[in-house]
């Protein structure tokens, strides 16, 4: 009884949401501006961190773009079923990559580098694996999400239990141990500034109310709390962070770093 209680919940909290939240945040930007960055004629080899059981893109993009899809995970096991990869490496991000330097185009983390414990050791990785101009797209939490908050104050076996009872199916893939190691908006970009990368884009997620949708009331609550925060545009406060950036080129001011360019 009490399952079905939860189900109808989420049932009418998810009819509440308006649509256009699921394509502005910061899982649709990853997913346009990550397409955009995989049909650039300079991006061949892409390493997808974090890879699992599946890709994040249509399999097609493969074969229209001409890419050489690496995948790494800690987990060899997870990579197994994922037959979009060409290559699979497990291994540890935070410790070590074992890629040549300036051998991929392109990294793409998705929802992971809250789960990585060092993350200023994996960005001077992708740094140095990354051909000059290369890109990584990557978005994730920040550590001071309402959610995260919860997440990081209530034991792990209540915060389990919570995990399964707000998200239901979706509570399987949300699992894995979360650190979140310098991942709010200053923190994050003092630490890829110091390493060397350039910013080319950022997107601020206000909308973390997913977590809520058990309990019309607290999600209620939580839908007022994005919303003002949205309001306010404090990128500090912001739920979720969603960047791209670019390891720099020996003569920068013959390359524009603009968005628009992208799709030139």
């Amino acid at each position: 009884m009490l399952d079905r209680f939860f189900a109808a919940n989420r049932r009418i909290s998810q009819a509440l949401t308006p649509r256009h939240i699921d394509e502005a945040n910061v899982f649709g930007a990853f997913r346009k501006i990550g397409a955009l960055l995989l049909s650039r004629p300079d991006v061949r080899t892409v390493v997808d961190v974090g890879a699992g059981k599946r890709w994040h893109f249509p399999r097609h993009y493969k074969r229209w773009y001409d890419i050489h899809l690496i995948g790494l995970d800690i987990d060899a096991a997870e990579m197994a079923s994922n037959d979009a990869l060409d290559e699979r490496i497990e291994c540890d991000v935070s410790a070590t990559i074992p890629l040549s330097d300036d051998s991929a185009d392109l990294f793409m983390v998705h929802s992971g580098i809250e789960h990585f414990p060092d993350n200023q050791k994996f960005l001077e990785s992708a740094l140095r694996i990354l051909r000059p101009g290369g890109f990584l797209v990557a978005q994730f939490p920040s550590r001071y999400a309402p959610f995260v908050l919860a997440n990081r104050l209530l034991p792990e076996r209540v915060s389990r239990r919570v995990l399964d009872r707000a998200m239901g199916e979706r509570a399987k893939l949300l699992g894995f141990r979360a650190h979140y190691d310098r991942t709010d908006y200053a923190a994050f970009r003092h630490m890829f500034m110091q390493v060397g990368f350039e910013e080319l884009y950022h997107l601020p997620g206000y909308s973390s109310s997913a977590y809520c949708e058990f309990f019309l009331p607290l999600f209620a609550l939580s839908y007022m709390y994005d919303a003002l925060t949205f309001t306010l545009g404090i990128r500090q406060l912001a739920s979720y962070n969603f960047w791209v950036l670019r390891k720099p080129t020996p003569h920068p001011e013959t390359e524009p770093l603009r968005l628009y360019a992208w799709m030139r």
